[in-house]
């Protein structure tokens, strides 16, 4: 009974709060458009309440003012309030967010709403790190002020399936942040074989980072896996790099083609991991080849010690757009392509599209073909240039036609980024 009479306390203020703005600051005056949603979401994650507000037709120039959105925000702690007993401040989490265009909107007036709109509180926490150990935070405990928090969360409440022989029976929900960091890496054509080239040993650390200062201190290793027909054409060059680069390495050559794409392959290469006695925080392994021999060291090393990082270098125009920029690996299994793979991704996938010149033209053609998905689902400038150039550029793999040709490689950058902008959220 007295948590409801909070909360309706609580309603009344935010009602009356709610009248004040709207009558005195403007709040109810039409906007042009249509009706706008507002969404609040409890950052438990228990439950979310959409607000409806009507804001009507205007036939004025519209005006909306920080006083607008102080207003949406009471009416919408008022709604939550009445639907939830939870105190307030737990209930507004998160600042409400319109989802209507803005378009009809002055540039300033938009800029003045997104500002306030997209801006969130920090998400609701309670692990903090002290005295060299993680805690829950519960309310009103006392955390030293040097404590660390971390992004991730341990929810304790009592499990439904307690009973009378244990009623003290609990249930916890753990929520674990995992991101995906990687780089992909444009080298000018042809320049990646070469020893003057860094790219090879330090192309995974971005410049002027302490991960690749001290990587610059130390004596390098590296195992290679490449595959057996990549080997034959390149694998002299490989070899000339390393050894240019007075890098410790070895080189694993496997038959990397679709009917050996295996589980049996994937626990060789491990092997190799293991007698090779990798250093798993500083010595990525480099698969060099098309797509099955990234898919099978990237679940190699996904398994390896539970992940172990590694980079890749795509040799095929269809590996270059697809398999080389995102995170998934696998291997076929019980007759079915890729059913066994994790998403674990590289720590770099290093791209030179001078590994094409060996490639047969309709080989060319296939990742061309996965390029133009891309243009037909979303970039029209990339399908302009695939409709103007596409053919020669299968024929001539590539390679622009004069110093002032850039077709081949915007078509190649297109093609990166508009395929990353799709995996990153997905």
């Amino acid at each position: 009974m007295q948590v409801q009479l909070s909360t309706l306390m609580l309603c009344v203020v935010a009602l009356v709060l709610a009248t004040f703005l709207s009558t005195s600051l403007g709040f109810l005056q039409p906007l042009r458009g249509e009706s706008h949603v507002a969404n609040v979401r409890s950052l438990r994650g228990h439950r979310v309440e959409t607000l409806r507000v009507d804001l009507g037709q205007a036939t004025t120039e519209p005006s909306i003012s920080l006083a607008a959105v102080a207003g949406l925000l009471a009416v919408s702690a008022a709604a939550l309030c009445a639907c939830n007993a939870r105190p307030l401040s737990k209930q507004l989490c998160r600042v409400v967010r319109l989802q209507q265009p803005m378009d009809k909107f002055s540039q300033n007036e938009t800029s003045e709403l997104l500002g306030m709109l997209k801006t969130r509180r920090p998400e609701c926490r309670n692990l903090a790190q002290y005295d060299d150990t993680w805690h829950i935070v519960k309310e009103n405990d006392s955390v030293p002020p040097s404590a660390k928090w971390s992004d991730c969360s341990v929810e304790p409440s009592m499990s439904e399936y307690a009973n009378h022989a244990d009623l003290g029976a609990r249930a916890w929900m753990s929520h674990s942040v995992i991101s995906f960091d990687y780089r992909v890496v444009e080298v000018p054509r042809g320049n990646l074989l070469d020893p003057s080239c860094d790219a090879m040993i330090l192309g995974h650390l971005p410049r002027g980072s302490e991960e690749r200062w001290l990587a610059e201190q130390r004596p390098q290793r590296r195992l290679i896996v490449i595959d057996e027909t990549v080997h034959k054409l390149y694998g002299d060059r490989v070899r000339a790099y390393f050894e240019s680069r007075k890098v410790q390495h070895e080189i694993l050559v496997l038959p990397m083609v679709e009917e050996n794409k295996s589980m049996e392959l994937t626990l060789e290469v491990a092997k190799k991991m293991k007698e090779f006695n990798i250093d798993r925080r500083t010595e990525p392994v480099i698969a060099i080849g098309g797509g099955v021999c990234l898919d099978v060291v990237g679940l190699a090393s996904a398994l390896f010690r539970r992940r172990t990082p590694y980079i890749r270098v795509p040799t095929t125009a269809l590996s270059y757009v697809d398999a080389s920029v995102g995170a998934k690996n696998g291997c076929n299994f019980g007759g079915s392509k890729n059913r066994l793979g994790t998403y674990v991704p590289p720590c770099a996938a290093l791209l030179d599209c001078a590994f094409f010149a060996t490639q047969e033209s309709r080989d060319v053609a296939n990742g061309i073909a996965e390029m133009a998905k891309m243009a037909i689902m979303k970039s029209e400038e990339l399908f302009c240039l695939l409709e103007e150039h596409g053919p020669r550029l299968a024929t001539d793999k590539f390679m622009p036609s004069s110093d002032v040709d850039g077709a081949p490689a915007r078509v190649l950058r297109l093609s990166i980024e508009s395929m990353l902008e799709e995996l990153a959220p997905n």
